[in-house]
């Protein structure tokens, strides 16, 4: 976007189970189009409604999520993905028991503190892409493991162990490890 312009959001914003969902016109610059997306090794998972993500699918194009969380830990992910010129994915779950439902890549997150212990958090991803029918159930993705944990897998080669995600790391958000298929899809 050039300075002093605008981006073109729809007045209607959708109550989703944790934040808010808007739709929002494409953002110029390098698209899936244009340019293949080079996925980060981590993604960030995280649940909406049915009806946010319906009205999400009924436009098209690429849209916003809220929270009253702050994402700063997201926030830090994302800008280490920018910096490595990769992007970032974000995993959207709906329905209870919860399934993975889309995904897409986060373009931007910005967290700000509104008044003391009151925060927003704003990312806006790209289009949302179905997920692969193998990694709708939430176990079917691991959590990002610790950096020791990996450490150790390189320098001391010990086996690989990994926590599948479940409904109760979800909200906000969690970070995970991104899933085959999205490499897959970014080629």
């Amino acid at each position: 976007m050039h300075a002093g312009q605008k981006r073109d959001y729809k007045k209607t914003c959708i109550d989703v189970q944790y934040g808010c969902a808007m739709v929002a016109g494409r953002e110029t610059g390098p698209s899936s189009e244009t340019a293949p997306m080079n996925p980060y090794p981590y993604c960030i998972c995280t649940s909406v409604s049915d009806k946010a993500l319906e009205a999400l699918l009924e436009v098209g194009g690429g849209g916003r999520f809220r929270d009253d969380h702050p994402w700063l830990v997201a926030r830090d992910l994302w800008q280490d993905a920018a910096a490595s010129s990769q992007h970032l994915p974000v995993m959207f779950a709906v329905g209870l028991p919860a399934r993975f439902s889309h995904w897409a890549f986060i373009d931007h997150i910005a967290v700000v503190e509104l008044h003391r212990a009151t925060w927003e958090t704003d990312c806006g991803f790209s289009a949302l892409e179905p997920v692969n029918p193998i990694w709708t159930p939430l176990d079917s993705v691991f959590l990002k493991p610790a950096e020791e944990q990996l450490k150790r897998e390189r320098v001391e080669g010990i086996r690989q162990h990994r926590y599948p995600l479940t409904d109760a790391e979800l909200h906000p958000y969690a970070i995970c490890e991104t899933p085959a298929f999205i490499f897959n899809a970014a080629r």
